[in-house]
């Protein structure tokens, strides 16, 4: 009989803790939980309306007073179960799975997430104007949160696996196990590293697998087949890229507005959510295809031709239902949303091409080339969405234009507005250790001093900062060098004589360690293990003093990285 400490059996234990190995697990889970939801859903829908198939099939064959009321109902029920959620779960525990991914402790309160998935349930399935993505997301990640807290895990072991099981949860929404794991790894952890990029990949896949074998779930979109023979049709497709860019940050502020004026009314939460229910019901009885998240609506456009009318009211319609579900405080996906919009500038922008070149680019791979390029224009992660495209049409003739317009969106819409869709989140997560610079590590306004300027001058700059060193640049801002406390303290006369003289030129250490801000953070390092302070100056290409980093601050990056290997 073998002991406990036979090296065999401590090799199955180290196996079987393998962070891939749990990572299939919560794959598997994470699956079964949105296959519930989804199937929730279908079940609801049947219910209410006696069939489960598109909402804007039903919200068509509805009378008027029959639009209007569901998104009512379920705005208010969805409002409610958030109000019970506020008052039964206490704040402390996790509710969102990117702030317990990048800001928390790895952990989702498993009452909290249940609820609000309910409560999407009820928006989704009234005809809300918002995707079904989002709680499936949750609900996947609440699997690896509980299988984190069940092993008792390190806190970043956890952060790690409850982004398992969010990239599961989005290759089972849209079928795409690739770029479901890099929307977590590019948007969320902000990193690409292998140690967390592999245990995505796995979960994500054996999360699709599962769907695939249990389910049967067809592909998210239907697109014709469509090839692109020439490189003018790829050249023709560039202003697209340019356009979503454009489009983006108007389509993000609009969404950013309705937030602002619903927070402004100083409502219950369930009269805020069935008052945009009531908008998109009203707004159905001009544009049913508002309801829902839009899948139809999209499948339509790439299988048939539609007036450059109707796609102009669609998008201005359906951007009015997204704005009132959203803002209201709905819970829900704005992913799928986003994608709808992508498809309608895509198609318009394809019209507007037949027109002037017939024949140059078919109208669907013009709309699938504008989904990709909004989709990374509002999310600024242009790689999945190049990823997310691809694997929906499986269609590679598409994959250089995909690179290019996807590419062009991010660096327009970013250059529009620095803030992405998922703003909050990636405002308050750290960068990633392989690929910080010493700018994503920058503090501002640093205590200088001038060439020139008075002894008490300088001992002001020491007393407010407290620092051991105050920097010195000229006038034009270029870095000099730093004037020790230690140097000034014996240089500074006790009585007081000479606080008005200019600081001896004697004090400047002019070969005080400086780095650049784009020096990697290996080499921040570097030059910190020659220096025995705390901070170390910034400069750009003029030498100019930018700001400066703390010694703290790198040592906890690398701490996190670390205890994720």
């Amino acid at each position: 009989m073998q002991s406990p400490d036979h090296p065999l059996q401590g090799t199955r234990q180290l196996i079987w803790q393998h962070p891939v190995v749990f990572a299939a697990l919560i794959g598997v889970a994470g699956a079964l939980l949105t296959i519930g939801f989804r199937e929730a859903i279908h079940g609801v829908e049947t219910l209410a309306y006696g069939r489960s198939d598109s909402l804007v099939s039903i919200a068509r064959g509805l009378q008027g007073w029959q639009r209007v009321l569901p998104p009512v109902i379920g705005g208010v029920v969805a409002g409610l179960l958030l109000r019970w959620t506020q008052r039964w779960v206490r704040e402390e525990h996790g509710g969102d799975y990117m702030e317990a991914i990048a800001l928390g402790n790895g952990e989702l309160d498993v009452r909290r997430s249940l609820l609000k998935a309910l409560s999407s349930l009820a928006t989704v399935a009234s005809g809300g104007a918002i995707g079904r993505e989002g709680p499936m997301v949750q609900l996947a990640a609440l699997a690896g949160s509980l299988f984190g807290r069940w092993w008792a895990l390190p806190v970043p072991r956890r952060r790690l696996y409850v982004a398992c099981g969010a990239a599961a949860g989005v290759a089972t929404a849209y079928n795409a196990p690739i770029a479901g794991a890099l929307f977590i790894a590019e948007i969320v952890l902000n990193s690409l590293s292998l140690a967390s990029l592999a245990p995505l990949i796995v979960s994500a896949f054996t999360a699709n697998l599962v769907v695939r074998q249990l389910a049967g779930y067809a592909p998210t979109y239907h697109m014709p087949f469509s090839a692109l023979n020439h490189d003018v049709e790829i050249m023709a497709l560039l202003p697209l890229g340019l356009l979503a860019g454009a489009v983006a940050p108007l389509y993000l502020a609009v969404l950013d507005q309705a937030h602002v004026q619903f927070r402004r009314w100083h409502a219950p939460l369930w009269l805020k959510l069935g008052t945009g229910g009531l908008l998109v019901g009203l707004i159905s009885l001009l544009s049913p295809e508002v309801w829902g998240n839009g899948y139809s609506v999209v499948n339509a456009i790439l299988q048939d031709h539609w007036s450059m009318a109707a796609l102009l009211a669609v998008l201005f319609w359906k951007v009015l239902a997204v704005s009132a579900t959203t803002g209201s405080g709905a819970v829900g996906g704005i992913f799928t949303p986003t994608l709808f919009v992508g498809a309608v500038l895509g198609a318009l922008f394809g019209d507007l091409l037949q027109q002037l070149w017939p024949g140059l680019v078919p109208v669907p791979v013009a709309v699938v080339i504008g989904m990709g390029a909004f989709l990374a224009a509002c999310t600024h992660a242009p790689l999945m969405s190049i990823l997310m495209l691809f694997e929906m049409t499986q269609n590679y003739n598409l994959m250089v234009p995909l690179m290019a317009t996807c590419v062009l969106g991010y660096l327009v819409s970013h250059a529009l507005r620095v803030r992405s869709i998922y703003a909050v989140t990636q405002e308050q997560i750290k960068p990633a250790a392989a690929l910080t610079i010493a700018a994503d590590l920058l503090h501002t306004e640093p205590p200088t001093v001038t060439l020139g300027q008075p002894m008490q001058v300088v001992e002001e700059r020491f007393r407010q900062s407290r620092w051991q060193h105050v920097y010195v640049t000229d006038a034009a801002g270029r870095f000099l060098g730093a004037i020790p406390l230690q140097d000034f303290r014996l240089q500074r006369l006790p009585d007081g004589t000479a606080a008005a003289q200019p600081w001896p030129p004697q004090l400047l250490r002019a070969d005080y360690p400086r780095v650049r801000l784009e020096a990697p953070a290996w080499e921040v390092l570097e030059v910190f293990s020659r220096h025995p302070g705390e901070r170390l100056p910034v400069l750009d290409t003029q030498d100019r003093l930018i700001g400066y980093v703390v010694k703290s601050d790198l040592v906890l990056l690398c701490r996190d990285y670390l205890a994720q290997l």
